[in-house]
């Protein structure tokens, strides 16, 4: 852990330190972490900053990934967002884009570029060069002969195993999660799949995974892991038929179940609910009701903790009440999760 803390502290003082050479930006990409612009804490509803991201930068295109299972790479043709690079901005449109605020042959800080929003909504990430994470992992592992795959350094995987999955459960009715491990025999050239959890007490859809992964073996990029004698990825698994969704699910380089509902928008209903919310609290406050308003705004955040708007919004309603000392604890609130604009307000009216 000592040795993966040394190596961050090292890139980011080379990030602050650094000058722009933007002919370095044509590179695979992996980010190190993100923040909102104006320097507050990532408080983002869909990407938190423990997930991975990956930009592929190629000369007038790029891609970009959040599975780490993916293939992409800079110097791919199939890359699929144009951009213009003007002075240090990649111009993806008119109205928007991204800011290459440094960037050196291992490191690079971008941050969302659009039109009419303000800091504290949008973005700023901090990357360094893949092959570098590479260059580490490889090094660390040197004496290994047996690993366990992370986020960072893993096989990538390509579309065909999902499709025969699919396949296979196409006629299946049932809906179940599963979680497992598969072991990559390198020099054997060969699959073995595990099953260690199953909801559904039904050997014969366990059989029908093992079957299909055991032989996936030619679908898997194993270059960097050509030496190793096997190496293990943990993974999880949903099959589900419901009016709003209907498919089979496969997530990797974990074993928690729980991951599969964002995946397949398990938590949508949340967030609409907080909208509703949301949007009768607005009309609510328009009114001039702000003790219904203060109700609504309690719950749209409580539906979706994500919605920062609906506590500053409380805050204000509190504001507009008269009712200082509650409006206070809400700009603390929002202080306390680490958002610039929530301490200024704290310090200036609450101090």
């Amino acid at each position: 852990m000592k040795q993966i803390l040394l190596f961050t502290a090292f890139l980011f003082l080379n990030l602050n330190f650094a000058q722009n050479n933007i002919s370095n930006i044509t590179r695979n990409w992996v980010k190190l972490k993100i923040e909102m612009k104006d320097g507050s804490k990532l408080f983002d509803r869909f990407l938190e900053d423990s997930t991975y991201l990956k930009y592929a930068i190629g000369t007038n295109k790029f891609a970009m990934t959040s599975n780490p299972m993916n293939q992409i790479n800079f110097k791919d043709d199939k890359l699929d967002i144009n951009y213009t690079l003007v002075n240090n901005i990649m111009k993806t449109s008119e109205y928007s884009g991204y800011l290459i605020e440094k960037v050196t042959n291992d490191s690079l800080i971008l941050s969302d570029k659009i039109n009419d929003l303000t800091d504290d909504k949008l973005k700023r990430y901090f990357f360094v060069r893949e092959e570098l994470i590479l260059s580490q992992y490889k090094d660390k592992y040197k004496n290994k002969s047996s690993i366990i795959a992370s986020k960072l350094f893993t096989p990538k995987v390509n579309s065909s195993l999902q499709q025969d999955l699919s396949f296979a459960f196409k006629n299946n009715s049932s809906n179940f999660s599963a979680a497992g491990n598969i072991l990559i025999f390198p020099k054997e050239k060969r699959v073995q799949t595990t099953i260690v959890f199953s909801t559904l007490n039904d050997s014969s859809s366990i059989k029908k995974i093992k079957k299909v992964v055991d032989k996936s073996f030619e679908y898997w990029d194993l270059k960097n892991f050509e030496n190793y004698d096997s190496i293990e990825l943990p993974f999880v698994l949903r099959n589900k038929k419901t009016k709003a969704y209907k498919g089979l699910t496969i997530i990797f380089l974990t074993k928690d179940t729980n991951e599969l509902e964002i995946v397949i928008g398990g938590k949508l209903e949340d967030s609409r609910k907080s909208e509703f919310y949301f949007q009768k609290a607005i009309q609510s406050y328009q009114e001039k009701n702000f003790l219904k308003a203060v109700e609504y705004f309690t719950e749209s955040y409580k539906s979706d903790p994500k919605n920062l708007d609906a506590l500053y919004n409380k805050a204000a309603s509190y504001a507009g009440l008269g009712d200082k000392e509650n409006a206070c604890k809400v700009w603390k609130e929002i202080s306390d999760l680490g958002q610039v604009n929530g301490k200024e307000l704290y310090l200036n009216n609450c101090q």
